[in-house]
C-alpha cells in the first residue's frame, strides 16, 4: 500500500464509529482551541506592551544614571559626601527599605559616556525640568510633563515628526493634547505654536517660551511626556536654576537598528565604568516577565485538556483494535505485514489530532476576528492597529503539529498491540 492508501484506509476506519471519533476529536479541539487562545493572548498583549512601550523607550536608546555602590553610602542608605555632585535619598520611610542615593552627572560623565564603544551621541537629561503650564492659543492652561528629544527618535508618530537640528524650538505632544487643545485631527496642529510657561527658583521669575509642534504621539492608554527639542529644555534649564552644567542623567543614542547583542555590550561597558545603565531589553522584561508567568499557568490549562484528549485517543484505539480483531488477522493472512498494520493505526491517531488541532485553531481564530473589534472599542481602547489576539501562522502549524505527535504519542500502544496480534488466534475469535 503507498502512503495516500493509508491514509484513505484510515479515515475510513475512523468513520466506522462516527460517535466515538467525534467525542475524542472533539477533546482535542477543546485542548487545541484553549491553548490556540492563550498562545493568541500572549501574542497580542506582548504586542500591545510593546507598543505602548514604543512611546516610552526606543532600541536605540540607554539611559545613563549614576547610582549608590558601597563606597557611595552607608548600609543605612544615606549617602557620603562626593564632591562636584549633589545626593538625594530616595526609598520608603524606614532606614532598610530599600533607600538608594542618586548623584548629579557633570560634563566629565557626559564625555566618558561618549567616549564608550558603540555611542554615537550622547546628551544630557533635565529631568528635573518642571513647567508650569501649556497653553494654545486662547485654550485652557494644562499640566504637561517634557523630556528631551533627541536626533535619530525612532518612534513612529501618528502625525508629523521629531525636532530636526534646524528646529531648536520644536514640540512632539501626546495625542490626548489634539483633542485638549480642539483640533479634530493631529495633523491639523503640525506647524502651529503653543506657549509654555517655566518658574525659576531663585528669584522666582516666569518665562514664557513659544514652542512650535512638529508631531503628535501614537494614542496610547498611558499619557506619555511630551518631547521638546534640546536646546529649548537646555534653555529652560537654564532659566529655572541656573546652571546647566549638572543633571539628573544622561540619554545615549546608539546606532539605528542595534542589535540586542550590542547593547548588552555597551550596557557593561558603562557599569565597567561605574554607571547605571538601563536598555529597551530592560524595559521590555520589566513587562514581559509576568506576562511569562501567566503565560504559563494558561497553557497548564491547556495541557490538561490535552491530556484527556490523549486518554480518549488511547481508549478509542484499544476499542478499535478489540472491535476488528478478525479483520486484523484476515488482512495478515492476506500478505499484510505487521508493519503495515501498526502503520495504519498510527495514521488514524495522527488524524484525531490533525483534526482536532485544524478545528480548534480554526474556532480560534475565528473567535479572534470577531472579538479583536469589540475590544479594541472597548476595554483596549488607545493602541491603534494592534489586536489583543494575534494568530502568528507558525505558533497556529505549531499547535496542529503538536496535535498531531502527541496523537501519533498516545496511538503507539494501540497501533504495536494491533501488530502483533496473531492471525491464526485473530481469526478464531468472534
Amino acid at each position: 500500500m503507498r502512503l495516500p492508501d493509508y491514509i484513505a484506509t484510515a479515515q475510513t476506519n475512523l468513520l466506522r464509529t462516527k460517535v466515538r471519533t467525534f467525542l475524542t476529536v472533539l477533546a482535542f479541539v477543546i485542548g487545541t482551541f484553549t491553548l490556540a487562545m492563550v498562545t493568541a493572548f500572549s501574542q497580542g498583549l506582548r504586542s500591545y506592551v510593546n507598543t505602548q512601550l514604543n512611546a516610552y523607550g526606543q532600541p536605540n536608546v540607554i539611559r545613563v544614571s549614576l547610582g549608590s555602590t558601597p563606597s557611595q553610602a552607608s548600609s543605612s542608605g544615606v549617602p557620603y559626601y562626593q564632591s562636584n555632585r549633589q545626593a538625594t535619598v530616595t526609598g520608603g520611610g524606614g532606614p532598610h527599605d530599600g533607600k538608594t542615593a542618586s548623584y548629579t552627572l557633570g560634563q566629565s560623565d557626559l564625555s566618558k559616556v561618549k567616549a564608550t564603544p558603540g555611542i554615537v551621541a550622547a546628551y544630557p537629561d533635565y529631568s528635573t525640568l518642571n513647567i508650569d503650564y501649556v497653553q494654545y492659543q486662547n485654550t485652557h492652561k494644562y499640566v504637561m510633563q517634557v523630556q528631551g528629544a533627541y536626533p535619530t527618535e525612532t518612534i513612529a508618530l501618528s502625525a508629523g515628526s521629531f525636532p530636526a537640528a534646524n528646529q531648536p524650538d520644536g514640540i512632539v505632544i501626546p495625542y490626548s493634547y489634539v483633542e485638549a487643545f480642539g483640533a479634530s485631527s493631529p495633523t491639523q496642529l503640525l506647524g502651529k505654536t503653543v506657549s509654555i510657561q517655566v518658574s525659576s527658583v531663585q528669584p522666582v521669575q516666569t518665562h514664557i517660551y513659544t514652542a512650535t509642534i512638529t508631531g503628535v504621539l501614537p494614542d496610547t492608554a498611558h499619557q506619555p511626556a511630551a518631547y521638546l527639542a534640546n536646546q529649548l529644555i537646555a534653555r529652560m534649564v537654564q532659566f529655572q536654576t541656573g546652571s546647566t552644567t549638572q543633571f539628573s542623567g544622561i540619554t545615549a543614542l546608539a546606532r539605528n537598528n542595534v542589535a540586542k547583542s550590542e547593547r548588552a555590550q555597551i550596557k557593561s561597558a558603562l557599569q565597567s565604568k561605574g554607571y547605571k545603565a538601563e536598555t529597551y531589553d530592560d524595559l521590555i522584561a520589566n513587562f514581559n516577565k509576568p506576562l511569562t508567568v501567566v503565560s504559563a499557568g494558561l497553557t497548564g490549562f491547556a495541557a490538561i485538556a490535552l491530556l484527556a484528549a490523549t486518554i480518549g485517543i488511547v481508549n478509542t484505539l484499544l476499542m478499535a483494535v478489540l472491535e476488528r480483531t478478525q479483520e486484523i488477522g484476515l488482512l495478515k493472512a492476506l500478505g499484510m505485514r505487521k508493519k503495515g498494520i501498526t502503520f495504519i493505526y498510527l495514521v488514524e491517531a495522527a488524524s484525531i489530532g490533525f483534526w482536532g488541532g485544524v478545528i480548534g485553531v480554526a474556532l480560534a481564530m475565528i473567535v479572534g476576528l470577531v472579538a479583536n473589534p469589540i475590544l479594541n472599542r472597548t476595554v483596549f481602547t488607545g493602541i491603534g492597529s494592534t489586536h489583543i489576539l494575534a494568530y502568528p501562522l507558525s505558533y497556529m502549524a505549531g499547535i496542529i503539529i503538536g496535535a498531531m505527535i502527541i496523537g501519533l504519542l498516545a496511538g503507539t500502544l494501540p497501533a504495536v498491540r494491533a501488530g502483533r496480534l496473531d492471525p491464526i488466534e485473530a481469526l478464531r475469535r468472534e
